[in-house]
């Protein structure tokens, strides 16, 4: 995927990946949606497809609420025989501060002031970037305490692009627990893959600290390198 600026992105985005056409324009945004709800339904009921295109229509329309660029989801069976699914959206964000390395290290801080987040400075070719990792209780109704609940897993990566004048962020979320592992180290090779068409040097990485977290936040320093 390439995004028109000066100088350009150029993003690869995952395998697997179903796009919600944040690219294209109404109706062809429709028209996908509704002929991905038919490769999930084949032999389905149109009562499922409409279920599933109109799931993903309101996907669609609270990314681009957000402003983001890029949605897409993952939807898929495990070795074990479980479905396993994922979320996928990029943007870019407006950015200051002309040094990679202090923005870095401004969202590292920023970040790290929530105690359930774990923060990590991550390294890739494009420069300097924050990786976070935390727990969501997502709720078919927020008013009601009683409605069902389900726990999620949320991956953020943000990379200052001094050279665009902004900053990217990746977010990834996912219900199945025991893959977030696997979606990470998708997102990783996502931010690895990334390029800014420019001549200039990509600024270098501030040095990394901090304490050790979970097994899975150790899995995810490693995929980042």
């Amino acid at each position: 995927m390439s995004l028109s600026a000066e100088p350009e992105l150029h993003l690869d985005v995952p395998g697997g990946f179903y796009s919600l056409g944040l690219d294209l324009d109404g109706e062809e945004r429709l028209e996908q949606l509704w002929a991905i709800a038919e490769e999930i339904w084949p032999t389905g009921t149109d009562f499922q497809r409409e279920v599933t295109f109109h799931s993903y229509r309101e996907m669609a329309d609270h990314a681009l609420a957000g402003n983001a660029f890029y949605a897409g989801f993952c939807l898929d069976d495990a070795p074990d025989g479980r479905r396993t699914t994922a979320s996928l959206l990029a943007r870019l964000d407006p950015l200051d501060e002309a040094d990679a390395e202090l923005s870095a290290r401004g969202l590292f801080e920023a970040l790290s002031a929530n105690e359930n987040n774990t923060v990590e400075y991550i390294r890739v070719p494009a420069g300097p970037g924050v990786l976070v990792l935390c727990g969501l209780q997502w709720q078919s109704d927020p008013d009601d305490d009683t409605a069902p609940s389900m726990p999620l897993a949320r991956t953020d990566v943000y990379l200052p692009l001094p050279r665009m004048g902004r900053l990217l962020v990746l977010s990834l979320t996912t219900p199945s627990l025991p893959d977030l592992p696997f979606y990470v180290s998708l997102l990783s090779k996502t931010a690895h893959d990334l390029t800014v068409s420019s001549g200039a040097e990509p600024p270098s990485v501030p040095e990394t600290g901090g304490e050790r977290g979970t097994a899975i936040a150790e899995q995810v320093r490693s995929d980042f390198g």
